[in-house]
């Protein structure tokens, strides 16, 4: 039997993303200030990196999903695929907006609240 150990601040970095879309839409650069209080160690662009490959494996699993909006406003546009994985790349939507600013929120999916809430939990408990 072999026995895996995973750190505890990387069950809460995979965490973090479900957790707060689940709570509600969150901003891009919301995700990446609740990495850099999670792991103050690494500096903040090997944070964005981490961030980003987590939003990119749940993307891909269609655990989230992306919309643009204006910073301020309620109205938000789902955005495919393609746009997002794009989007993660620009460095301008991993810094907070200004009022009217386009801005990037991720929310969950059925799946997203079903993983979070079912598998990986469970897996940890």
């Amino acid at each position: 039997m072999v026995i895996t150990i995973i750190p505890m601040c990387l069950i809460i970095c995979l965490n973090i993303p479900l957790l707060e879309t689940i709570e509600d839409f969150v901003g891009l650069w919301e995700i990446l200030w609740e990495l850099n209080s999670v792991l103050p160690d690494k500096i903040h662009e090997e944070n964005q990196e981490i961030a980003s490959k987590i939003l990119r494996y749940f993307l891909e699993q269609s655990l989230i999903t992306f919309y643009v909006s204006k910073w301020g406003s309620d109205e938000l546009e789902a955005l495919d695929f393609g746009e997002a994985f794009k989007l993660i790349e620009d460095k301008k939507y991993w810094n907070a907006p200004s009022i009217n600013e386009l801005c990037i929120k991720i929310g969950n999916t059925e799946k997203g609240e079903k993983f979070y809430n079912e598998e990986l939990i469970e897996d940890f408990i």
